[in-house]
């Protein structure tokens, strides 16, 4: 009889192990943990290039140091001679830059120190480039500089260095007072050392825009003209023949001049078809009368004309019945009926050359509301 126990034990075992495997078989697994995955921060958007990117102010002093070996001290400020294309390459997306040493912006040819250098850089035409102009036809002088072939050039207003680099166009150069007159603060040190300084610092400039990113050369625009170019509306032809005083018996020509529709033969052009600017050229009689050319989108930029020189370069003058968006300036270099006029108003910046550019100021104003 003592076998008994042996045999309930062995079948308790045998029952706990059954038992085991059913409730094995019917437990949901344990899911294994899910490797988790860091968060990706997306690459920073490359920073555009600046003016302060393209030279360093070091390189810009040593390129403007006078004949006397002081120090330079340039600082941001443009002539007021490239100020309106400065305003204009900005809005087309190029990049401008203007630094001055010496006592400011006095008449070109009266007795100062002053000095300007400027590098601008219009992305995206390479292909438009044309050698700088020496006399009647294009310099035929050349400079390898940062390994790109550059044209060269000096002259009456100074020194230019200027190449296509990679897509965009740059040119830089050197204007001072007194190169004609007087005596400039770089008299008795030759052309062919101000054109080595001037390289060195277009080398700086060609070497920062050829490896740039294109996101580093995509810089904003206005809103550029998408019409045709017409004289119409606040350059209506009945308006500005009236501001000029021309007689209704005058045989007279009103022609409109877009840049677009021909190559460049200057960096100016190019920098206008870009802008998409246009003019209307009035002759009188077979002479010329008056060019306006008009900017459309580019009113916003109108207080770029009042920026360091420009505050002295150009006096603002009153328009009458004017309406809250317009204003105006003229050139204070020179006070006469031919001295050019600024004028923005309905969004579009006007530049008006020749006679009575006030006068033709106010006829915009007058036809445009």
């Amino acid at each position: 009889m003592h076998p008994k126990p042996a045999v309930v034990a062995t079948a308790s075992l045998l029952l706990l192990a059954v038992t085991g495997c059913v409730a094995d078989a019917g437990a949901v697994p344990t899911p294994s943990p899910t490797p988790s995955v860091a968060p990706t921060t997306p690459a920073p958007e490359p920073a555009l290039l600046e003016c302060d990117d393209l030279a360093p102010l070091s390189l810009v002093a040593t390129a403007l140091q006078g004949a006397d070996g002081a120090a330079a001290q340039p600082v941001p400020a443009v002539n007021d001679l490239d100020a309106f294309d400065g305003v204009l390459l900005e809005g087309a997306g190029g990049l401008p830059c203007s630094w001055r040493v010496g006592e400011g912006m006095p008449e070109y040819n009266s007795p100062s120190d002053w000095a300007y250098l400027r590098i601008d850089v219009l992305p995206g035409a390479a292909d438009q480039w044309v050698p700088l102009s020496a006399g009647d036809g294009p310099s035929t002088l050349t400079r390898t500089v940062a390994g790109i072939e550059a044209s060269v050039s000096g002259g009456d207003r100074g020194w230019a260095v200027s190449a296509p680099v990679g897509d965009s166009w740059v040119v830089a150069s050197i204007s001072a007072a007194g190169l004609t007159g007087s005596g400039s603060r770089f008299s008795g040190l030759g052309g062919d050392v101000m054109i080595d300084r001037l390289a060195d610092v277009a080398g700086a400039a060609f070497t920062t825009v050829q490896q740039a990113s294109p996101a580093q050369l995509a810089r904003p625009t206005v809103e550029l003209r998408q019409t045709d170019a017409v004289c119409d509306g606040g350059l209506d032809q009945q308006g500005i023949l009236a501001a000029e005083q021309i007689s209704v018996d005058a045989a007279v020509e009103y022609d409109v001049v877009d840049p677009t529709a021909a190559p460049p033969a200057y960096f100016s052009d190019a920098v206008r078809a870009a802008a998409r600017t246009f003019t209307c050229d009035l002759w009188a009689e077979g002479l010329p009368v008056v060019t306006i050319t008009a900017a459309r989108g580019f009113s916003p930029l109108f207080d770029r004309l009042r920026a360091p020189d420009g505050d002295v370069g150009f006096a603002p003058f009153d328009l009458a019945d004017e309406p809250a968006d317009a204003a105006a300036v003229v050139a204070a270099a020179a006070d006469g009926p031919s001295t050019p006029a600024y004028l923005s108003i309905g969004g579009t910046l006007y530049e008006i050359q020749g006679d009575g550019a006030r006068a033709v100021a106010q006829a915009i104003v007058a036809q445009t509301y």
